[in-house]
């Protein structure tokens, strides 16, 4: 019996020669070697622990958003965090474990009549992947939520403040090293509403969602990062196009650079851009990685001969 596969079986289920295409939300991705699902923090570190140790090489996954996985074997562990305990603590704290989804962190905020996380409830994956990415919406995001994490690294556990975590406009420090999130506290507040008016507000944010996304087809979500300005007369060609208000905010949508550049519904194989959302690349079905990254290309080849703005990929790419 293989030895590794034994050792993984103490800390999780495992299976063998497992399709990222079933883990992931955009349904691509090639087979791994070994897939493990991991639903207990203590036994998540231990196995981090055995494959540093062997020297073993692995990728973390959490709801598999955001991502754009390799169609390639990966001769290696995926780990998939499924620990997934919400406790709320004293002064409005929310702690959640890394592998709690994030919409279920944000229903149970509104549950405890908390306010202050209710964008949550859209947004894909988990809430370890959503510190890691700097996920947001609706005008928030997780820097203006987090107190603290604790995270893995390098065979120790520690505890990070926000400002650690070196937030910026979707990235923090985790995208730039091999820290392991293990658990989030966000800090909230007590809501002044009901908690069932709190719950429509939060449900209106999920049908706005709804019905300006695409809905059908499998997708990453946003593939680019919105474009942050600072001297529109100086970065910006075709100024006088540009929509007044993403000049006084000086961010710019990247979707609808998209979409003025003519891209919706652009095709490289399988993939499309959404005819319905321009920042959204689906899969038609059959589609590979490679089909999508094609695709981005074209894209951002696209607004740049419009605009001279180089588009910033948002998902992210998981090469094996």
């Amino acid at each position: 019996m293989d030895q590794i596969y034994t050792t993984l079986r103490k800390f999780g289920k495992v299976k063998l020669n497992e399709p990222m295409s079933k883990h992931t939300t955009f349904k691509l991705g090639g087979p791994v070697k070994y897939f493990i699902t991991i639903d207990n923090a203590d036994k998540l570190v231990e196995v981090l622990n055995f494959l540093r140790e062997e020297n073993v090489e692995f990728i973390i996954i959490g709801g598999g958003s955001n991502v754009l996985c390799s169609d390639k074997e990966f001769d290696g562990v995926v780990i998939k965090i499924a620990n997934n305990e919400i406790k709320l603590l004293e002064d409005n704290v929310l702690q959640a474990d890394a592998g709690c989804v994030t919409v279920a962190v944000a229903r149970e905020s509104v549950k405890f009549n908390l306010t202050g996380f209710e964008w949550g409830i859209g947004v894909p994956g988990t809430i370890g992947g959503a510190v890691r990415g700097n996920a947001g919406a609706m005008g928030g995001d997780m820097s203006g939520n987090l107190s603290k994490v604790e995270v893995y690294r390098q065979g120790e556990i520690l505890e990070l403040s926000n400002e650690e975590c070196e937030f910026a406009y979707r990235e923090s420090i985790f995208k730039h090293n091999n820290d392991v999130v293990l658990c989030v506290w966000l800090q909230l507040e007590k809501s002044t509403e009901e908690s069932k008016d709190l719950m429509k507000t939060t449900l209106e944010n999920i049908q706005y969602r709804n019905s300006t996304q695409p809905q059908g087809f499998a997708s990453s979500g946003c593939i680019f990062k919105n474009v942050k300005i600072l001297n529109p007369k100086s970065e910006i060609k075709n100024q006088n196009i540009i929509p007044t208000d993403f000049l006084e905010k000086g961010i710019i949508s990247a979707g609808w650079l998209m979409d003025q550049a003519g891209c919706k519904g652009m095709k490289v194989g399988n993939a499309q851009v959404s005819e319905k959302h321009a920042n959204f690349i689906v899969n038609l079905g059959d589609a590979t990685a490679e089909d999508v990254k094609n695709l981005i290309e074209e894209v951002k080849e696209k607004v740049y001969n419009k605009f001279k703005i180089n588009l910033e990929e948002e998902v992210q790419e998981i090469s094996f």
